[in-house]
């Protein structure tokens, strides 16, 4: 429903048709709340004020609508045996004013292409992702690679819905794919970027998407929608939020030697991520191994405390490094605002910029000299 900024894709599970019965109720349930009055009385105040407490509420409104959508299928596959066990993966945008309310659970995934750098936004959610999450080194065999699909999280499946709910700020030219795994499995993270770039239209863009996972011998559903940004609105964070945000990031050992200019080049590959006091910091995520900046909060491991402009796991910047063992998460001693680094990102980003890589690599070898990582 692109008029109310509404993007969904849902990839069906469960036999006789039931597959397409789930995602058919996702779908309806989820647009409904989210066009309802709730939704957009809290999309009008997150656009007035721009603060946590209205980004908290809208993040919950949105995410109750996933977990309405869990629910109706949980009562439909109740009154009906034939559907017993059907369930729906989901990946959703709700566009607020400049950002993307991005909602998700299942394998579907989201992707945002910022330039030329492609970042996958979602993190799947299956039996090796969450293993690669909690710090076990896993070596992509096929043995291994079957269990990607085995899901851990979805719509339909389990007690309650567990939809996760984040915001991801839009500048003019980005470009977002939603799609199913009959995609992801098919075409890699680089090549999404590159398709979504060089293609003439997001149409054109989603149809060559499918039409490379078809080639490549996809059987599965292969779903895209494309989005691109002609012209983003005017961003409901308060400008002190912003600056807050940017004078912190400076004070990170990563960024603390990178002109203001530059500054804004290397924060368009971070994500904004909050964490919940006692939540672990994984070292792999989104497909990457990651770093993360401190905003707000602190962390702590073995009573070593970091809080703002604090810098964890810089080694996972490092290309072809093992993730970080279990043992060594730091955890939020208090709720926490951060943003995520991924490897891959960071790599891609001084590929493409000599001057900067010169900077971030030599401040990342003396942070990690100093023990500051």
């Amino acid at each position: 429903d692109p008029d109310r900024g509404i993007f969904v894709v849902c990839d069906g599970m469960g036999g006789h048709a039931a597959g397409e019965v789930a995602s058919r109720i996702a779908v309806e349930t989820v647009r409904k709340i989210w066009c309802g009055p709730q939704v957009e009385d809290l999309s009008k105040a997150w656009i007035a004020t721009g603060t946590a407490r209205a980004r908290r509420a809208l993040l919950a409104a949105v995410r109750a609508g996933a977990n309405a959508a869990h629910d109706a299928i949980v009562k439909e596959a109740e009154a009906d045996r034939s559907k017993h066990g059907m369930g729906t993966t989901l990946v959703g945008v709700l566009i607020v004013g400049s950002d993307a309310v991005v909602t998700h659970a299942g394998d579907s995934r989201a992707y945002l292409v910022r330039g030329r750098i492609p970042m996958q936004l979602t993190e799947d959610h299956t039996l090796v992702a969450r293993l690669q999450a909690s710090g076990v080194d896993m070596e992509m065999t096929p043995d291994i690679a079957r269990f990607r699909s085995m899901l851990t999280n979805a719509l339909g499946i389990g007690d309650e819905g567990k939809a996760q709910t984040f915001m991801a700020p839009l500048i003019d030219g980005d470009r977002l794919l939603l799609c199913s795994d009959g995609i992801s499995e098919y075409v890699d993270e680089e090549e999404v970027g590159q398709v979504l770039t060089q293609q003439p239209s997001p149409t054109r863009a989603a149809q060559r998407l499918v039409e490379l996972a078809l080639e490549r011998g996809g059987h599965d559903n292969a779903t895209a929608v494309v989005l691109r940004v002609l012209e983003a609105g005017v961003s409901p964070r308060a400008q002190e939020d912003i600056d807050h945000e940017r004078e912190v990031a400076l004070r990170c050992p990563l960024f603390k030697r990178l002109t203001p200019q530059r500054l804004l080049r290397a924060l368009h590959i971070t994500l904004g991520r909050d964490l919940a006091s006692g939540e672990l910091l994984p070292s792999v995520a989104l497909g990457s191994r990651v770093a993360w900046i401190i905003i707000d909060g602190e962390v702590e491991w073995q009573g070593q405390v970091r809080g703002p402009g604090g810098l964890i796991y810089a080694e996972s910047l490092i290309p072809d490094r093992a993730p970080i063992e279990r043992e060594r998460f730091w955890q939020a001693r208090t709720e926490v605002h951060a943003l995520l680094v991924r490897g891959d990102d960071f790599t891609e980003l001084c590929n493409d910029d000599a001057e900067v890589a010169e900077i971030l690599y030599s401040s990342l070898a003396d942070a990690l000299t100093a023990g500051l990582g």
